[in-house]
């Protein structure tokens, strides 16, 4: 896949008001266009590292992985976490769908605190590597675990929030890490309505609220896979 096929979000756009709009030399496309391609070859590159052997996640892949995409871009702020700046804390407010295309409508959210930001991943991120060792460890291995577990850690990293802007392009890398490393097909969402809705359920749904939307991935890593 070469960076400009089959990346994800092409043809989406940042919002005037989100801080990674305009980088400076570039318009607003530009901008965006570069981030997406940067995001496609880290795409292209997670096969051969799964291939050298289990990826282990943690805030310092996912920062190098922000840094990646964006520190052409923005340099000051790619690939660091919320934190303190110049006095104040760093909070960041998004929306997010919940309920269906028939009701559905837009709760605000607010990323988690910058003071327990690390903390949070950190947490998120070896709940995920201690359920993909005892996956592998399975004489019988079930594929949809293991998008279970993807599914998981990439709708809490997005819950989290842990950048100032980019989180889900960040996201979408770890995502794909956690399903390549089990043999399972890059996932590229097309239906960004449906990948909304579903991953609202998966912040505020009950019983099993991930499930949803992880076999939406499920559904569409199989069909990457027969492609």
């Amino acid at each position: 896949m070469s960076p400009t096929h089959g990346a994800p979000f092409r043809g989406f756009r940042d919002e005037e008001e989100s801080p990674f709009f305009c980088a400076a030399g570039h318009t607003p496309e530009q901008t965006w266009d570069v981030s997406i391609d940067r995001l496609a070859q880290l795409l292209v590159n997670l096969g051969p590292l799964a291939d050298a052997g289990a990826i282990e996640l943690s805030p310092a892949l996912l920062c190098s992985w922000h840094r990646k995409i964006f520190g052409e871009l923005f340099p000051e702020h790619a690939g660091r976490l919320r934190t303190r700046h110049e006095g104040d804390w760093e909070h960041v407010q998004y929306g997010a769908y919940i309920g269906t295309q028939r009701s559905r409508r837009i709760r605000a959210y607010r990323g988690a605190h910058p003071r327990r930001l690390y903390r949070r991943l950190e947490k998120t991120c070896a709940e995920f590597n201690a359920a993909a060792a005892e996956i592998r460890a399975s004489p019988a291995t079930d594929s949809f675990d293991a998008v279970v577990a993807a599914t998981r850690l990439y709708a809490k990293i997005l819950r989290a929030h842990p950048f100032i802007d980019g989180n889900l392009r960040a996201s979408i890398v770890a995502l794909n890490a956690g399903l390549v490393m089990f043999g399972l097909g890059i996932v590229t969402f097309k239906d960004l309505e449906r990948h909304d809705e579903l991953l609202g359920i998966a912040f505020v749904g009950k019983h099993d609220p991930y499930r949803p939307l992880a076999e939406h991935i499920a559904e569409i890593a199989g069909a990457t896979e027969s492609a």
